[in-house]
């Protein structure tokens, strides 16, 4: 899991089924005031990706490693 302290957290609830493909969902994060971009979230079946905009390596969890 992540260290330190988060400076946002978002919450997002589907009351509807939706199907997810190998590849999943792909969720651009830009700041607050929408004229930086922070990253791209992937949520799939084998969990969630963050790729840094910019960055040099993605930060993989499983739905294991979230739920533990």
């Amino acid at each position: 899991m992540p260290k330190g302290i988060p400076s946002k957290w978002a919450k997002l609830d589907i009351n509807q089924p939706m199907w997810l493909n190998k590849a999943g969902v792909s969720i651009v994060v830009w700041d607050k005031w929408g004229r930086k971009r922070k990253g791209t979230l992937v949520v799939s079946i084998g969990g969630i990706r963050w790729y840094p905009y910019k960055g040099k390596r993605p930060a993989r969890y499983s739905w294991n490693d979230l739920a533990a």
